[in-house]
């Protein structure tokens, strides 16, 4: 069993990769698609639909016929007479000895519950819609992290090479300020050499995070979507795309609306309630009778001993009997019933105090994310002109130094400037599109 089902996770990812040619760069649409098809948390959550689809068709099995046969063949000595007369012979020797069997059977099948069975299938038929809710939620969670993982990698690779002209630039100017200094010229002093080289190596400890950010942000997005470590997986994109120029977004009241319909939750707690309703009914009638419809036969039969033709008289070993009947079943369990029921009034209550955190919780996230999709698109407008800004600067400020009429202070400062102007732009974008999803996720596409 647990080979098989190895074997199917495996043919499952192989299924998954197979529809990808690896060696072309894949798109955010495509790393998406991988992802929802290879995704072992999604798989879980398709599993517990299976899981649930299994226990539906368990209650349902109840309403069907359920056949018990037992039969048996035993060694048995030799017995001449019955009750019936007078004087009865046993013979024990090794030829008297000979074949006793033996078979039961029952058929039966309930035909009335009183509702028990009823509310029991609308039980799990219920608590079946809210695993394939659940898939709904896992799914839209996956997308925001692919998206998340899929940009943070954009993000660091987009940083490299403005900290490799950072550096590039710190090189030349540490080349003429070693000039000036060999020079003697009074321009350049041993502290601002040395202002220079621990620019340097703040650049290059800039340069080592952002490699190692994109390495990290790449191989988790391997993981979710479901690859291993070593696929060699390419973006189309190579750096992360600009974000729109202007922003169109409904407003709150209308996003709102969007999730009510959308969110998977709302599924979730609505046959969460059926599904808690229904179990606490049916636990509530698990002292009622069950009525029932079976068929018996009986037969036995053993050459050592007589048989009796009185039908007054019970013959074990050589008999026949059959028939059909209507009866009740009534099992008695009045504090198992009570804790049961009890059990399935404290699940429902469980999820009522859910609808009452989603129905406040969800506005509050949806306003959460919308307005954060605002704010940092507006940040990264501001951010753009911070970084044209700078630009100015370093330019300016590089040209002076290396004419002789500006100072390492100036050429340092504006680089800081430059830099950090560009990592709030290019982050701000990042926040940008990981806001974005987890909008998309707040209203449930």
């Amino acid at each position: 069993m647990i080979k098989r089902f190895f074997l199917l996770l495996l043919l499952i990812s192989t299924s998954a990769q197979a529809e990808y040619d690896f060696s072309q760069p894949l798109s955010l649409e495509q790393c998406l698609d991988i992802a929802l098809n290879n995704s072992a948390s999604v798989q879980q959550a398709g599993a517990n639909i299976e899981e649930y689809r299994a226990l539906l068709s368990e209650v349902q099995s109840n309403y069907y016929p359920k056949l018990s046969v037992l039969g048996y063949v035993t060694p048995m000595f030799t017995v001449e007479g019955s009750a019936l007369q007078p004087t009865v012979t046993r013979k024990f020797d090794l030829g008297s000895w000979g074949p006793s069997t033996r078979l039961e059977s029952l058929l039966a099948m309930p035909i009335y519950t009183f509702g028990r069975l009823e509310a029991g299938e609308n039980a799990a038929r219920a608590r079946l819609e809210v695993e394939k809710a659940r898939l709904r939620e896992a799914q839209n969670l996956l997308k925001v992290e692919v998206t998340k993982f899929y940009y943070s990698h954009l993000y660091a690779t987009t940083m490299l090479p403005h900290l490799e002209d950072a550096k590039k630039l710190l090189d030349e100017v540490e080349e003429k300020a070693n000039e000036f200094y060999s020079a003697s010229t009074g321009k350049v002093t041993k502290a601002d050499l040395m202002k220079l080289k621990y620019g340097k190596s703040e650049v290059e400890k800039y340069q080592l995070t952002a490699a190692q950010g994109a390495t990290l942000a790449l191989s988790a997005l391997k993981h979710t979507m479901g690859l291993a470590d070593d696929t060699p997986l390419k973006l189309s994109d190579t750096k992360i795309p600009k974000p729109p120029g202007t922003l169109s977004l409904e407003d709150d009241a209308a996003l709102i609306e969007i999730a009510k319909l959308n969110r998977p939750e709302w599924e979730q707690i609505k046959h969460g309630l059926e599904a808690a309703s229904s179990l606490r009914k049916s636990e509530q009638r698990a002292n009622l009778p069950v009525m029932f419809i079976a068929g018996q036969f009986e037969h036995s039969w053993s050459p050592t001993r007589d048989d009796t033709k009185n039908p007054y008289h019970f013959d074990e070993f050589n008999d026949m009997f059959g028939g059909i009947a209507i009866g009740l079943q009534l099992n008695l369990d009045w504090a198992l019933a009570k804790a049961k029921a009890d059990g399935a009034n404290a699940k429902f209550l469980q999820v009522k105090a859910l609808e009452k955190l989603a129905i406040t919780g969800i506005p509050l996230q949806v306003r959460k994310a919308r307005s954060e999709v605002i704010l940092n698109h507006e940040k990264v407008a501001l951010s753009k002109r911070s970084r044209k800004a700078a630009n100015k600067w370093i330019v300016f400020s590089a040209a002076a130094y290396q004419s002789g009429t500006g100072e390492v202070k100036d050429v340092l400062e504006g680089l800081v400037a430059l830099l950090t102007a560009k990592r709030d732009y290019y982050e701000g974008i990042l926040n940008y599109y990981i806001s974005n999803a987890e909008l998309q996720y707040a209203i449930g596409k």
